[in-house]
């Protein structure tokens, strides 16, 4: 790791230390008279319900309130309000890829799973994929950082990312909330709920989303690409069947037939993009663009209160996802890369654990059993590339396989209070993974058995029953269909204590690991053994850090500093060689070192006047490679070296029956990479700052509001992912200066 580095973090980490410190004693000071206080935050980090000043983790938690405040609409809008936090939505809208402390994974496959492990109502999705979902009547978002190994098991070297639906209360209520913006875009979410029998509540939520006209402009067909078309519904019951004994049941859907983005692309094959590559919504495609994706699922919790302490907890979830992606990723009306992604999954968890709770010591300890299978089948459309590589008559190529995985662990968790001021912290969870990879295979398309292949796929290879008959021709494999299997075994663990000795203060310290576990790439190859496994990614993570509450409690400062020992990381790129150069792939590329922190400010300066700030500091290094054209000294992909997020928010009373409310926001990210094999030049991105703004009037008793709201009200351009291919390079920007009005109505 760069001295230059370090001493750069720590003196910006002085600096800001400094100031915050400076500033405490005022604000103490100011805060006397009245009687108001910072509300306390609950959140189930530790799965059990705690003070968030309470618990020894770096956690960043969002109430539902703030997310519509924010105009949060999906996951990756959190990562502009969350230090050390990056998302990213790779190929357009197609999937979504989570980076925390510089831990991610910006695969496209389906099959490989987030480092950040995403729960809903504490259900693991496995497949980045599924992370498009819609943000709505949410009581909160929890962020936790570092890996999460024995609470929340593998794939979490990065931390989690929790998602807690608002449950159903005993009384009648709910509201329903309309935006309208630029670009003909209308979101309409609302919810009801309450007791329909003794001990017997239901909340009934959903939101659609209906934006008829895009931000890009196709140049080729002049029409607008960017119309979003999706719907979400949840249903909730929550029933106390007895005094002891109460079950929670989430039953939830969703359609979504939205436009892929297409890509900014420096095609080098096709000069006709060149005028128009500084115009990054004036974009080209001639190949059919859009998805349809359907999901499914349940989740039911059951509680049962053994005696004052002793519980047992059971959570079951099933998910059915299905999706059907549609892009053109070469950038020009040219057949190059017109891609079609066709994705089924369906998965099921369980988890049973019993608690032991008492005024000294907290104990909890079970098991985890969850399967889930992948089908997929992915193709390019690419008659005028195919013929440059010796490959003339072939129309397509593409990849196929199925993957079944079966996970299984026993973990133990304990928390002691060992004196008045402090608390010593354990834990250990052993886990079992095994995946089957089967009838993998790389296909080229022909129109008839009589053209194609060059070569390079014979017509009929060995063990394969034939050609099969697709849509636009006939599917011939390249290689025999592949199959394996990858098992691990691993014991992860960790030890943290507390020490609540100073007044209104936490100090923590913990020493942990984490492992993401192992699998197959899930890309077209057409070397079978770039099909074998990579093997798991490990982490040590070393933390310190501190959460106090000052002013009376008026103030609220959070520090964290991390040190992590990363060994075998998994990294994707174009790594495989191949005739058509340089495939994507998954491998482990050696071993990295992360040194950060993060510090993060709430501050009630009046009744009626808040600020909350944020701030993320990462250096990341590739201390070794065992990869070709990954350079040892080089940053993570997706890890920007700062980052940082302001927000306040003012009301006043305009009248005895009216309040207006005003919300200013802003982040910057600081200069990242999006790719680092090879180190190309063009997947740098500067850094950039995003500007929100919301003003509104409601009534004094909060029954409605109405309120203009503003996005990236700067117009800032900005990349969120850089990808090189055969075809050059391509980009994706977001969305550009957004704004209307909405209103929301309680009841």
């Amino acid at each position: 790791m760069s001295k230059v580095s370090i001493k750069r973090i720590l003196a910006y980490s002085t600096c800001i230390g400094s100031l915050f410190a400076t500033s405490n004693t005022t604000w103490a000071q100011n805060g006397q008279d009245g009687d108001f206080a910072l509300e306390e935050i609950i959140v189930t980090a530790q799965k059990r319900e705690q003070s968030l000043n309470d618990v020894g983790i770096a956690v960043t938690a969002f109430t539902g309130d703030a997310i519509q405040r924010l105009g949060l609409e999906e996951p990756v809008d959190l990562a502009a309000y969350t230090p050390n936090v990056n998302i990213n939505e790779t190929f357009g809208r197609g999937i979504i890829n989570v980076s925390v402390r510089g831990i991610g994974l910006n695969d496209y496959a389906v099959n490989n799973n987030p480092a950040a492990g995403i729960y809903i109502d504490d259900v693991y999705l496995v497949s980045p994929a599924m992370l498009s979902f819609q943000l709505f009547d949410l009581e909160r978002v929890e962020v936790l950082k570092g890996p999460q190994g024995t609470l929340y098991g593998k794939n979490t070297t990065a931390g989690a990312v929790k998602f807690i639906s608002r449950k159903p209360t005993d009384e009648t209520e709910g509201y329903i909330r309309a935006e309208y913006g630029r670009f003909d875009k209308l979101t309409v979410d609302g919810a009801i709920g309450g007791q329909v029998a003794e001990g017997f509540n239901v909340r009934l939520s959903g939101q659609t989303t209906q934006q008829f006209e895009g931000f890009q402009t196709n140049r080729v067909t002049g029409e607008d690409v960017g119309d979003i078309h999706r719907t979400s519904l949840r249903l909730l019951a929550d029933w106390q069947a007895t005094e002891n004994f109460s079950v929670f049941l989430n039953v939830h859907g969703g359609r979504d037939t939205s436009d892929s983005i297409l890509f900014n692309v420096n095609n080098i094959l096709d000069p006709s993009d060149d005028e128009f590559f500084d115009e990054p919504f004036n974009v080209s495609g001639g190949g059919p663009i859009g998805s349809e994706i359907e999901n499914f699922g349940f989740s039911v919790t059951a509680n049962w209160d053994l005696s004052d302490q002793w519980s047992v907890v059971s959570i079951t979830g099933y998910e059915d996802y299905s999706r059907f992606y549609q892009e053109d990723r070469d950038g020009s009306t040219l057949v190059h890369l017109d891609g079609f992604f066709e994705n089924e999954i369906e998965q099921f968890s369980q988890e049973l654990r019993a608690t032991f709770t008492s005024e000294e010591f907290f104990l909890t300890f079970g098991g985890f059993y969850g399967t889930d299978t992948v089908d997929t089948r992915d193709q390019f459309d690419a008659v005028d590339l195919l013929p440059l590589f010796g490959l003339g008559g072939s129309t397509g190529v593409g990849n196929f396989y199925s993957q079944e995985t079966d996970s299984s662990a026993l973990f133990v968790h304990a928390e002691w209070q060992a004196t008045e001021t402090i608390k010593l912290t354990g834990g250990l969870r052993y886990t079992n993974d095994q995946k089957d990879l089967s009838n993998a295979f790389t296909f080229i398309v022909t129109p008839d058995l009589s053209t194609g292949g060059g070569g390079l796929c014979p017509l009929l290879p060995a063990g394969d029953p034939g050609a099969v008959n697709v849509d636009d021709g006939v599917q011939i494999g390249c290689f025999d269909p592949f199959a394996a299997d990858f098992s691990v075994n691993d014991l992860a663990w960790k030890f943290g204590i507390d020490y609540s000795g100073l007044e209104d203060t936490l100090i923590y310290a913990s020493v942990g690991t984490g492992f993401k576990s192992g699998g197959f790439q899930g890309q077209l190859t057409f070397n079978p053994a770039d099909l074998n496994p990579f093997v798991e990614e490990n982490l040590v993570a070393y933390e310190v850090g501190f959460k106090t509450q000052l002013a009376s409690n008026r103030l609220q400062l959070n520090g964290a500093a991390f040190y992590y020992d990363y060994t075998d990381l998994q990294f994707y790129g174009p790594l495989f060689d191949s005739p058509f150069g340089p495939l994507f792939g998954i491998d482990n590329a050696g071993n990295a070192s992360i040194f950060g922190g993060e510090i993060e400010l709430n501050w009630l300066i009046t009744e009626s006047w808040d600020i909350q700030a944020g701030l993320g500091l990462l250096d990341t290094e590739i201390d070794n490679s065992v990869l070709p054209g990954v350079a040892a000294g080089s940053e993570l992909p997706n890890s920007p070296n700062v980052n940082f997020n302001l927000q306040t928010n003012y009301q006043w009373n305009i009248s005895d029956s009216l309040v207006g409310d005003v919300s200013f926001a802003t982040s910057y990210k600081g200069d990242v990479s999006y790719d680092i094999v090879r180190q190309p030049q063009e997947t740098l991105e500067d850094g950039y700052w995003l500007v929100n703004a919301r003003i509104g009037v409601s009534d004094a008793e909060g029954d409605w509001s109405v309120y203009l709201w503003g996005r990236n009200i700067l117009d800032e351009r900005y990349r969120t992912q850089v990808i090189t291919s055969s075809v050059g390079f391509a980009e994706t920007f977001g969305d550009p200066a957004t704004y209307g009005v909405g209103f929301q109505l309680n009841f």
